[in-house]
């Protein structure tokens, strides 16, 4: 059967939506006129921004450790590393000049290099500066460099497992943040550093986060952010990195607040104009930087903030270095104009050279994202499983924040129905609109005599895998109407960007507009299931618990005009939540359910729409199915990194399911 609802994909139809909603929410960000309007504004865009990037703890001490020094002429480069966290040490590079000093300082951020501080262009600006008389602190990323997940094996580190962080509450933009907010800590210990002229840069994810260190520590003196200014706007849609993104970040304000959090600081923007990334392109900086020089006119300090931009593609190229040198030398040491300055000619420096830990080991302190994120998720679950009592109107209700459920009616509208006959079925085709400008495509399998069950089903590889399944099949032997869904960014609506199977775009859109893929989900599952009676007509729409105990009858007045819901994969989680947020669901049933968020140490394989931030910090999968409103069936369970659960382990699950019930003073739903 051709589940196709579309003659043609509908994948830009979502994504026109979410550009529409971006641009709405940019239009709504307008810099004020008064100064003191700007410090009301500022104060709560700050702490929004705080809140929304992850924890900030107090800053345990830094137990700085030296692994080597490199002498050159005129200076030296010394290996080290610091306690970030408790339990967390960050490798890093100090470019210092030979004298006493003190000499103001830079703190340097890489970027999407995967060598991390040791990357030859890294380190070839640091040596420009510290002959420059500038000390250089440089610093590896979480996941990046000598941080990664095995030792010498450099990779990228925005992908599952940066995405793991959001589980535990955390972020990888604000771990960042927090590690260079220490890296400042450390630069005002040392001897012979002036801790009063700290200048920040870095290029691409390292130009990003030279924009959030200095927006967010008033310590950095002068910034440089090289190849990473934009809009926020422009991120929607497009495949920037999630050191990036920022969750709700449109809801909190545009770039151009972020620059103004910088002020009245001297702040010199540099950009590509042979740029190839959309978000970073000269139009969108200019739109951030108009708006942010009104913010430093506040201030009375229009000449401390500027733009320059050079004929390159992507990178921090000789003539950006030349740029960024002169800018602090005039704001850091008071010489100058400001104006570019020529580079003095730096030797290359072997990158097994420049590590801490050339070997095959490092201490276990030096840990990778998922070592980190694994650590943290087990204490956190601990935690949530010492509760005694559990308050199951607040747990709903929080968990509907958690996943961004978007509000309004259930069903803002639907489609005209086309009846189609093949395989011995009558099939409804029709269009749900769950939000407006969201259109979900469904097909609706009709069996051959009179059906009291209707069944939604949404699979992530669309309506046509899901007819495939043993469950479906099973369904319609059975007599029961089948409805196949292709949620958002699914199957007909799957965007028209490459295939983006990971849900990588709209996952991370999802998070900058305030969603989430999990929640808009829910809000789809919902919108299907108000749409069915009106389809089927009234009676004919009753649901199906698929669990074993406390299921409905058939004749159970309390189950008329309901549905029953299953989901696969990742789309099982989605499906599990709106069973625990939704109301006229009588039974569910899901296939690969994750079973957990807590990581086992190992690359998680999930796609990026089971991303919920802080969920770890609530509860876990098991809460959620504990929360259920209707009987559950499991039919399997994966762990995060894809494997499915032993007998025993799925035995585990369930009883911490029905304890989490019985806490939530409710009967088990499995």
């Amino acid at each position: 059967m051709n589940t196709n609802v579309w003659a043609e994909a509908g994948g830009n139809i979502l994504k026109e939506t979410l550009r529409q909603e971006a641009r709405a929410l940019h239009q709504l960000h307008q810099p004020p006129a008064m100064k003191s309007e700007w410090l009301a504004l500022r104060r709560q865009v700050r702490q929004r921004i705080m809140d929304s990037a992850g924890s900030f703890p107090p800053p345990p001490p830094l137990c700085v450790r030296e692994h080597g020094t490199i002498k050159l002429k005129g200076y030296r480069i010394i290996k080290l590393t610091y306690q970030s966290r408790p339990g967390l040490r960050v490798t890093a590079l100090l470019f210092r000049p030979d004298g006493p000093g003190p000499f103001p300082a830079i703190l340097n951020m890489h970027g999407h290099w995967s060598q991390g501080k040791i990357a030859g262009r890294v380190v070839d600006r640091c040596q420009v500066f510290v002959k420059a008389g500038f000390a250089v602190l440089s610093v590896d990323a979480i996941g990046a460099g000598e941080r990664c997940t095995v030792p010498g094996k450099f990779e990228y580190h925005g992908n599952q497992q940066g995405v793991a962080l959001f589980s535990i509450g955390e972020s990888l933009l604000g771990m960042q943040v927090y590690d260079n907010m220490r890296a400042i800590d450390l630069l005002q210990t040392l001897d012979g550093v002036d801790g009063s002229r700290i200048g920040a840069t870095g290029a691409s994810g390292g130009g990003s986060q030279t924009m959030w260190i200095s927006a967010l520590d008033p310590r950095v003196k002068a910034s440089v952010p090289v190849v990473a200014n934009g809009t926020f706007e422009s991120c929607v849609t497009t495949g920037n990195c999630w050191c990036e993104t920022l969750p709700d970040c449109l809801k909190i304000s545009e770039q151009w607040a972020l620059m103004g959090l910088v002020a009245p600081n001297p702040l010199l923007i540099l950009n590509a104009y042979r740029e190839g990334i959309d978000s970073f392109k000269l139009n969108e900086m200019l739109r951030s930087y108009a708006d942010a020089r009104k913010i430093y006119a506040l201030y009375g300090a229009e000449e401390k903030i500027a733009y320059k931009t050079l004929d390159r593609p992507h990178g921090y190229w000789p003539e950006m270095q030349s740029a960024a040198l002169g800018w602090f030398k005039h704001w850091l040491m008071g010489e100058g104009s400001s104006l570019p300055q020529p580079l003095p000619a730096v030797p290359a420096i072997p990158e097994r050279r420049l590590m801490c830990f050339p070997g095959k080991s490092r201490p276990r302190e030096v840990m990778p994202t998922g070592a980190y994120v694994t650590i943290q998720a087990r204490l956190l679950k601990k935690q949530f499983l010492r509760q005694t009592a559990l308050d199951r109107a607040k747990k709903i209700s929080d968990l509907a924040r958690l996943v961004r459920l978007p509000g309004g009616p259930d069903l803002a509208g639907c489609g005209p129905v086309v009846r189609e006959e093949s395989e011995g079925h009558a099939a409804l085709k029709f269009t749900v609109e769950s939000e407006k400008g969201v259109l979900i495509p469904c097909t609706l399998i009709l069996p051959a005599g009179k059906s009291t069950t209707a069944i939604i089903a949404a699979h992530p590889d669309g309506k046509e895998a899901c007819l495939k399944t043993s469950q479906a099949r099973e369904a319609l032997a059975q007599g029961k109407a089948l409805c196949l869904v292709d949620l958002r960014d699914i199957g007909e609506s799957r965007w028209s960007a490459g295939d983006d199977r990971a849900c990588l775009f709209s996952a991370r859109t999802a998070l900058l507009l305030g969603r989430t893929i999990a929640g808009d989900w829910v809000k789809d599952l919902m919108a299907v299931r108000a749409a069915l009676p009106g389809l089927i007509g009234p009676g004919k729409v009753e649901l199906m618990g698929f669990g074993a105990r406390g299921t409905p009858g058939l004749d159970d007045p309390a189950a008329k005009a309901r549905g029953a819901v299953f989901g696969n994969g990742e789309t099982a989680v989605a499906v599990l939540a709106a069973a625990a947020l939704g109301k006229n669901f009588s039974g569910a049933t899901v296939v690969d359910l994750l079973a957990t968020y807590v990581m086992n140490g190992k690359p998680p394989v999930q796609r990026f729409s089971v991303l919920v931030p802080g969920i770890l910090k609530w509860g876990d999968v098991s809460l959620i199915a504990a929360l259920a409103g209707c009987p559950l069936k499991v039919k399997s369970l994966v762990s995060p990194e894809g494997k499915p659960l032993s007998a025993a382990a799925r035995a585990a699950w369930a009883g911490e399911v029905r304890k989490l019930a019985a806490r939530l003073g409710k009967r088990s739903p499995l």
